[in-house]
């Protein structure tokens, strides 16, 4: 999953560290606290898409084993001998 600007979460996570380093420079004022803040939230948005990409990929997985189990045994149609 990427975000707007067609980087994953792992990307802007890695995007708010180089923030959080520009912010720590620049020590107090507008500046660095604008830098900070983008960092927060880049590292809050990569973390949910992180999230996101791990929960869909996990959220296949159990759709195809439902799937799977729902499904009428093949062998049944012809072999009933019981009845």
């Amino acid at each position: 999953m990427t975000g707007p600007l067609g980087l994953g979460g792992v990307g802007f996570i890695l995007l708010g560290l180089a923030c959080l380093m520009v912010g720590l420079v620049f020590d107090g004022g507008f500046f660095g606290g604008l830098s900070i803040g983008a960092a927060i939230g880049f590292m809050v948005l990569g973390t949910y898409l992180v999230g996101a990409s791990a929960r869909r990929g996990s959220r296949a997985e159990r759709d195809l084993q439902e799937r799977e189990q729902w499904l009428p045994s093949r062998d049944s149609t012809t072999d009933r001998t019981d009845r």
